[in-house]
């Protein structure tokens, strides 16, 4: 009984990783191609303003708050895939044990930073919607794409969570 457990929490382990690492990645992809809508409005707009002295009205607006989708977007992968800046010189000096117990700090770390991330970007979404901010040009509410970056970030303290776990439920 007791193996057959062990392998249930294996595999639902498994399946849980797959997923966040999937959904990781498609909210990474999705930065991505927002990233590459930005490069082409902002091409677009630097040719039509040097060629035609026409330029595309409201590039700047657009710009600010997909640049903030964007980089929320990638902080998923980053927990998900380890991608953050570490050094283990340090910890691997002073061998496995504390190495690891660095690993499990830094996770730590990484969970709490984002958690409170989540929390401060819940109230700042909450003060953009209750004053009805909206950008300067195009006049577009600004609570929508900042409850996006929120709902980014939140994905993002649950991958560094996940972490936590994975690191700190690892056999010694």
């Amino acid at each position: 009984m007791g193996r057959l457990l062990a392998a249930l929490r294996a595999a639902l382990q498994a399946a849980l990783e797959r997923w966040l690492d999937r959904l990781a990645l498609a909210l990474a992809l999705g930065g991505a191609v927002c990233l590459l809508g930005v490069a082409l409005l902002t091409m677009a707009d630097v040719l039509l303003r040097w060629g035609f002295n026409a330029p595309i009205r409201g590039v700047n607006d657009v710009s600010a708050l997909l640049t903030a989708v964007v980089v929320a977007a990638c902080f998923p992968i980053l927990m998900m895939r380890r991608g953050n800046v570490t050094i283990r010189l340090l910890g691997e000096a002073l061998g496995p044990r504390t190495a690891r117990l660095f690993d499990v700090f830094g996770a730590l770390v990484s969970s709490a930073f984002f958690g409170l991330m989540t929390w401060q970007y819940i109230r700042f979404s909450a003060e953009m919607a209750s004053a009805n901010e909206s950008s300067p040009i195009l006049r577009w509410p600004s609570a929508p794409w900042w409850w996006a970056v929120t709902a980014l970030i939140a994905v993002a303290t649950l991958a560094a969570l996940w972490r936590c776990l994975v690191v700190t439920g690892q056999e010694k």
